[in-house]
């Protein structure tokens, strides 16, 4: 009798040495965790308003002017890491990605974009950490979110059955994934758990605010 996939809840055989079944592992290699379903946009939106709105409140803040430098900082780094490898430098596979997939970003996505998304990703992890199945699994997420910022990520096929082209997402190798990730944690990961920080003080004065209301009508004669 073959060995059944260890993911809670699934019955399927395992595939080949792995331990899961093949969605399972499938998913493991995509999302970070077999059992993480991906961020969606409508999920991370009114994280991003949050930011947006903390940018409104806050125009003349240096926080914005920071980021960004850690932005270009970043994309410098990718640069010359790129240029050393042309040069000769032995540099593995994956580093070499992550640098071609920050400048593609850099090229053609607004920098304050690209940080408001990362921002608004750190915040969710923080106020919606059941939403991520482990830290792996955020960061994933966290790279899958920005790299589907920039078209270059995304290709096209012909659907026989829905008789249009489709968008597809190319997805990139694992460890490319978690030094993506990697990367835009050393930069972002601070400001974004900060961000979240002050979300939860708003919503608690807000909710202190409602309770004062209420009891205030509750005096009214």
């Amino acid at each position: 009798m073959s060995q059944r996939c260890t993911a809670s809840h699934c019955a399927e055989p395992v595939a080949g040495y792995s331990v899961y079944c093949e969605a399972h592992k499938r998913t493991l290699r995509r999302h970070g965790h077999p059992l993480q379903k991906a961020i969606t946009l409508a999920e991370l939106k009114p994280y991003l308003d949050s930011i947006t709105a903390r940018r409104t409140k806050n125009p003349t803040n240096p926080t914005w002017e920071l980021l960004r430098g850690r932005w270009l900082a970043l994309s410098a780094h990718a640069a010359a890491s790129l240029d050393s490898h042309a040069a000769g430098a032995i540099t593995t596979t994956y580093e070499r990605q992550t640098a071609e997939q920050l400048l593609a970003l850099g090229d053609t996505v607004a920098g304050d974009v690209v940080i408001d998304t990362a921002l608004a990703m750190f915040s969710m992890w923080e106020q919606w950490p059941t939403r991520f199945k482990s830290d792996r699994a955020f960061i994933y997420q966290l790279s899958r979110r920005v790299r589907a910022l920039s078209e270059i990520h995304t290709g096209s096929h012909w659907s026989a059955k829905d008789g249009r082209m489709k968008r597809t997402y190319r997805d990139a190798p694992p460890k490319t994934l978690e030094c993506f990730g990697a990367s835009l944690r050393v930069a972002f990961g601070l400001a974004g758990m900060r961000m979240a920080e002050l979300d939860k003080k708003d919503a608690e004065g807000l909710k202190a605010e409602r309770q004062e209301l209420s009891d205030a009508l509750k005096d009214l004669k």
